[in-house]
């Protein structure tokens, strides 16, 4: 059976895949979900990348799975460890150099939310960087 390594998006939290943890288990594989330092502003890709060789350890040809800015992490790990599979989950794909401060900009995300939320009767809240529907009216909530 296959050796799983999760990486985490924006927060570092293992957490995120308690979910898919157990289910790979169930299915007869290794998984191993990385926590990072996501609170830790010092810490970088340098040290998420660090601890999630560390996390990969002796074993070889591991599917490597990768959330939203875990999509930056990834690509370092495959030049450090033994990765046989690479998955992107919803995850940033940088260009090559790219930061991931850098990113957000180059990608033009700003445009193409506010563009989708005036298609699909968003208004312009935002939490966790994610739209929320436009308020109504109490008449209007039924």
């Amino acid at each position: 059976m296959s050796t799983f390594i999760l990486i985490p998006g924006a927060g570092g939290a293992a957490w995120y895949w308690s979910h898919v943890v157990p289910l790979l288990q169930e299915a007869g594989h290794q998984a191993v979900a990385v926590d990072l330092p996501g609170d830790d502003e010092r810490a970088g890709l340098a040290e998420y990348t660090s601890l999630v060789v560390e996390a990969i350890g002796a074993h070889h040809g591991v599917v490597l799975v990768a959330q939203s800015l875990g999509g930056f992490t990834a690509p370092l790990v495959c030049g450090e460890a033994s990765v046989g599979e690479l998955v992107l989950v919803n995850a940033m794909i940088p260009l090559p150099g790219e930061t991931p401060g850098a990113w957000w900009d180059n990608t033009g995300w700003a445009a193409a939310q506010q563009s989708a939320a005036k298609a699909h009767g968003y208004g312009n809240r935002v939490r966790h960087g994610h739209l929320l529907p436009a308020r109504r009216s109490p008449e209007n909530r039924r």
